[in-house]
């Protein structure tokens, strides 16, 4: 009969001290949640830590510094820890990782719940995001990390996935070669020009940002700083692509945004191509203008898009449209450049 009870005490104990850490991590989650949320509207500051401003691995520092956990200051630094989980089994106030305008994790953000994010933007600050925005945070997610105690998830067992095979320059394991761009992006690799990723693939439906763009057209056009004219906020001597920035903002094809920054992750959308194309080719005006449905003379690059239509640069889509605002992906930039540069 002693036995029993005891027996019973000791499940009883366990049972109640399951519960007690399971209210104790989800007390931590939610905490960690409210002071994200808080911030909301705060500035976006190139190397800001504290709520005057914050650029994206400084919040994430900060958030979880209210909580007493640690996290290390660059974002790179802040992958390499925690447990990794699955973006199946994500709970709030995991970390969640992007990579945007260089291989591997270069954005962060705190995950709050029905596939949303809080996170400080270059672009909009500390604000809230989806996980599948299918225009830019969608094809970018990198990955997550579960730093909270007690909310570990189960080690998974590792897979053995085969190293890439590796591949000659200009050659990539999702282009085919019987693809009608393989030819095109085969020369741009061979050159230099653009490259593909680490496990060398191409990924041409990615979009391609601001700072990959200045990358592609300093190298195309040779292009090296002169004046280091671009002082921008978001910016600095460590930022990937920093020289080449600065050379095509020095030959006048780049400009920053009316707060003073670059904005390099940004995606570069139609739009914006055709006016950057059009400066660095000094495209000859149309003689008469292409007929897309969807943009008329009150379009800022209006007369961009049509110097870029009529040298043959860009044929528009098959339902006659431009779509100046949406994102340009590598594929797309591939082409552009490819008839400017060899046709």
């Amino acid at each position: 009969m002693y036995r029993k009870i005891l027996s019973s005490f000791l499940v009883f104990t366990l049972i109640l001290a399951f519960f007690s850490s399971y209210q104790a991590s989800a007390s931590t989650a939610n905490k960690v949640l409210s002071v994200a949320k808080s911030q909301i509207g705060t500035p976006y500051v190139w190397g800001g830590t504290t709520p005057s401003g914050f650029d994206c691995s400084g919040f994430m520092r900060y958030v979880y510094n209210q909580v007493g956990i640690s996290l290390p200051r660059t974002t790179a630094e802040q992958y390499r820890v925690g447990q990794s989980v699955s973006k199946s089994n994500l709970q709030p106030g995991d970390l969640v990782f992007f990579e945007t305008y260089q291989p591997g994790a270069s954005h962060s953000g705190v995950y709050v719940g029905n596939n949303q994010f809080v996170h400080a933007s270059s672009s909009n600050g500390v604000s809230t995001s989806s996980i599948n925005d299918p225009y830019y945070w969608g094809p970018r997610y990198l990955g997550a990390k579960r730093v909270l105690e007690n909310q570990q998830a189960p080690t998974p067992k590792p897979e053995s996935k085969p190293e890439p095979k590796p591949l000659p320059a200009g050659q990539y394991h999702d282009v085919s070669s019987n693809s009608s761009s393989h030819a095109l992006i085969k020369t741009l690799g061979e050159a230099g020009i653009i490259n593909g990723y680490s496990d060398y693939t191409f990924r041409p439906d990615n979009s391609i940002t601001r700072a990959q763009v200045a990358q592609l057209l300093a190298r195309a056009l040779n292009l090296k700083p002169t004046n280091y004219s671009g002082k921008f906020n978001d910016i600095n001597k460590n930022t990937s692509g920093y020289e080449e920035i600065q050379a095509v903002v020095d030959a006048g094809l780049f400009k920053g945004d009316a707060d003073g920054n670059f904005r390099p992750g940004d995606p570069f959308t139609r739009a914006h191509i055709a006016v950057v194309f059009d400066r660095a080719f000094d495209l000859p005006d149309a003689v008469s203008a292409a007929n897309f449905s969807d943009i008329n003379s009150s379009l800022g690059a209006y007369d961009s898009i049509q110097r870029l239509a009529a040298s043959g640069i860009t044929t528009g889509h098959s339902d006659n449209t431009y779509r100046p605002n949406n994102a340009t992906t590598r594929l797309q930039l591939a082409i552009f450049l490819y008839r400017a540069l060899y046709e």
